[in-house]
């Protein structure tokens, strides 16, 4: 049983006061029994429609922009400036949503601790990840990640994202209409160990796209830089936009 849940937060409340007690909270994700029948349909899973053809297979869509963080710590030794040279790695629970041998990740801002990305950042979550109940337990972190060159990189903190609450003005039938755009702003303090290390602000755009239609969903972005996990067919789908049965 404590296999399957996997903690994600756990920090105080210091908003709330009692007379002997300091509370806190803490956020888990649980893994569902695979040997479970699930009702709920697979998001890769391609659709057919009622006169028996298959549609493309869609995903779920995150463009994440006008990112920026605020009184990072100082990470980095005085010699070399005691600042901090932050970037962002986005990690999906399920692993399977986002990681292909190293999990997606921003460009590396140097000295500074209020860095700005001028860029967009791509995602597509890959359904197989959540076939047992959609999009439900799954969560979205955005780690700030101090970047050393000289020994290992060192986590800042973690912004933790219910995927939930981020599609959940969508329609995952794949049978409604494909075009919704769920528009989300993130202004979250940065967490490490329940302390908080910074703020973290962004806004996501989220979308049920076949391949065919993610160049429309990007057409008004800047600076994209796409983090794909995609199978050969959708890849060649999405640059192509050729069907491939």
């Amino acid at each position: 049983m404590t296999s399957n849940v996997i903690p994600f937060l756990y920090e105080p409340c210091p908003d709330f006061i009692t007379s002997d007690h300091k509370p806190i909270r803490g956020a888990f994700a649980v893994k569902l029994n695979k040997n479970r029948p699930s009702s709920k349909q697979n998001l890769s899973d391609s659709v057919v429609t009622h006169d028996g053809t298959a549609v493309q297979e869609q995903q779920i869509q995150i463009l994440v922009s006008d990112m920026k963080c605020t009184n990072l710590p100082i990470m980095d030794n005085e010699l070399i400036g005691g600042l901090a040279d932050p970037y962002v790695k986005f990690v999906s629970s399920p692993k399977e949503l986002l990681y292909s041998n190293s999990w997606p990740k921003s460009s590396i801002v140097t000295k500074n601790l209020n860095p700005v990305w001028d860029e967009s950042y791509h995602l597509t979550l890959d359904g197989k990840g959540m076939k047992n109940g959609l999009a439900e337990g799954s969560m979205l972190m955005l780690t700030v990640v101090d970047y050393d060159a000289t020994s290992s990189n060192d986590v800042i903190g973690t912004v933790a994202l219910n995927l939930n609450e981020l599609v959940s003005e969508l329609d995952l039938s794949g049978r409604g209409p494909s075009d919704k755009v769920q528009e989300t702003s993130i202004s979250k303090p940065i967490l490490r160990n329940g302390q908080e290390y910074g703020m973290l602000e962004c806004k996501l755009k989220t979308a049920f796209l076949a391949p065919k239609e993610i160049k429309s969903f990007l057409s008004e972005a800047k600076n994209v830089k796409t983090a794909t996990k995609m199978s050969w067919k959708s890849k060649i789908q999405f640059f192509t936009g050729l069907s491939i049965n």
